[in-house]
């Protein structure tokens, strides 16, 4: 879990090493799954861009339109040299106790937070 002082929860993140040998297909069951989420989700935008930007990682992520639900935003992140997988999720908060106000300012941290997470997590790997 990760925040920032004096406020809420902001990242939820879960790392996984994966088999080896069954990476393919287990990264193939987590994509389908992503998908499947993301079309039943009538809030939820592409997040197209972030691949482009994460260093050799194959990024896939989604936020919502909208500052409600539990989850802002949804994020896998693929480092199929080390077999690794990590999702992340971006929390909400109620708005006195997050680091965010608006769907510009959340923008802004969820960039900062992916572009930061990978370099912290490759360094100490």
């Amino acid at each position: 879990m990760f925040g920032y002082p004096g406020n809420d929860f902001f990242a939820n993140v879960k790392v996984e090493k994966l088999p080896p040998a069954e990476y393919p297909q287990l990264k193939q069951i987590l994509i389908e799954n992503f998908n499947y989420l993301s079309d039943s989700t009538p809030s939820a935008k592409h997040n197209d861009s972030i691949s482009s930007v994460l260093g050799g990682l194959d990024a896939r992520g989604i936020d919502r339109d909208k500052l409600e639900g539990g989850v802002i935003g949804l994020y896998l992140l693929f480092d199929d040299k080390r077999y690794v997988v990590t999702t992340i999720n971006l929390l909400n908060q109620e708005p006195e106790r997050r680091h965010f106000q608006t769907l510009d300012e959340y923008s802004k941290l969820r960039d900062r937070f992916l572009l930061a997470y990978p370099s912290c997590v490759i360094t100490g790997m």
